[in-house]
């Protein structure tokens, strides 16, 4: 059997499936809307890198906060070690205390990040 796939009838019966598909979709619509985003992010662009800091002079304040020897890490400890416990309990299993030493591990990377 030789011969081109959309001469046959299965060939023509998948070719208007996709012919139904594309015009189902306005793609000149689409491409409207999608230049029309484009250029409303290129304007957001310019207003972001034009800003300046409002919170520069706050500097301290986070590091104070979020920073190491803060009391706010003592608590997220204090809360993690208090879970560790109590899942320990529930469960009996002693890699829960591995969890809490990967949990105290995020949670200092995660301050220092933030600081």
């Amino acid at each position: 059997m030789k011969g081109n796939a959309l001469e046959t009838t299965q060939g023509w019966a998948v070719a208007s499936l996709f012919r139904a598909a594309i015009n189902k979709f306005n793609l000149k619509r689409i491409c409207n809307i999608a230049s029309s985003v484009l250029l409303l992010m290129l304007v957001t662009k310019v207003a972001h890198a034009t800003g300046t800091d409002l919170l520069s002079s706050q500097n301290t304040t986070v590091n104070s906060t979020f920073g190491s020897g803060s009391s706010l890490i003592k608590w997220f400890y204090i809360a993690e070690i208090v879970m560790a416990l109590f899942t320990y309990i529930k469960v009996r299993s002693p890699l829960v205390f591995v969890g809490l030493v990967i949990c105290i591990i995020f949670t200092r990377v995660g301050f220092a990040i933030a600081s």
